[in-house]
């Protein structure tokens, strides 16, 4: 285990206390490292008390962090505090413009508000990047967001996209059989749909589309 994933460790067992305070060898970037790994971790536990003090703190030593203001960003959206959500998106990304997770989350924090223009242009930004490993995530966001402006055609192209990196990906599969249903195309739609199905993803939402998509094909066994 590395000394990082030790220290973290303890972290969480004895509580957010500043260990390292008398230890030699720890600089101020691996200390705001370890407090926001272990507020998202405290997060991933709805600890959200916890997670706030351990934000706090590392950005108490680095304000302008991006990983810190980023993951501060998502706290304070489980809190409800979407205004300051908002500023600490923006601080992430001013602090460093290739942070595309930050950028991703902050395309859907602005799509979420109906900001549909501006949500999308953080999305393409993020796909555009050449340094993003993950671009079919972005490509899944945009077309959520196209979606919900009205842009069907824009949306079906986007999850179309994502789905050539993630083929089997039951979220990408769901989406681009919802777009092709609202766009009439019925026999698409039931074709996404056997291939999510077929990947043992089966939700309600999957099963009520699929009927609504049989009886726009013709068929007289739904009720």
């Amino acid at each position: 285990m590395t000394r990082l994933g030790a220290l973290l460790l303890a972290l969480m067992i004895i509580g957010c206390v500043p260990l390292w305070e008398d230890e030699p060898g720890w600089d101020a970037s691996q200390r705001v490292e370890l407090y926001t790994r272990l507020g998202l971790e405290y997060m991933a536990q709805n600890r959200l008390a916890s997670a706030l003090e351990a934000m706090n703190d590392a950005l108490a030593i680095a304000p302008d962090d991006s990983m810190a203001n980023h993951g501060m960003a998502l706290l304070k959206l489980r809190l409800g505090e979407t205004a300051d959500a908002g500023a600490h998106f923006r601080q992430a990304l001013l602090s460093d413009s290739g942070n595309v997770g930050a950028r991703n989350d902050y395309g859907s924090y602005l799509c979420d508000k109906g900001d549909w223009e501006d949500g999308a242009n953080q999305f393409r930004t993020a796909r555009d990047d050449p340094f993003n490993t993950e671009p079919y995530i972005s490509q899944f966001g945009l077309g959520i967001c196209l979606m919900g402006a009205g842009n069907l055609i824009g949306a079906r192209d986007q999850f179309r996209a994502a789905l050539d990196a993630e083929p089997e990906n039951s979220a990408l599969l769901y989406q681009s059989a919802l777009v092709s249903f609202r766009l009439g195309e019925y026999l698409s739609a039931r074709a996404f749909l056997e291939r999510m199905l077929g990947s043992g993803s089966i939700t309600a939402e999957g099963l009520l589309l699929a009927i609504h998509t049989e009886r726009k094909l013709g068929a007289d066994d739904f009720v």
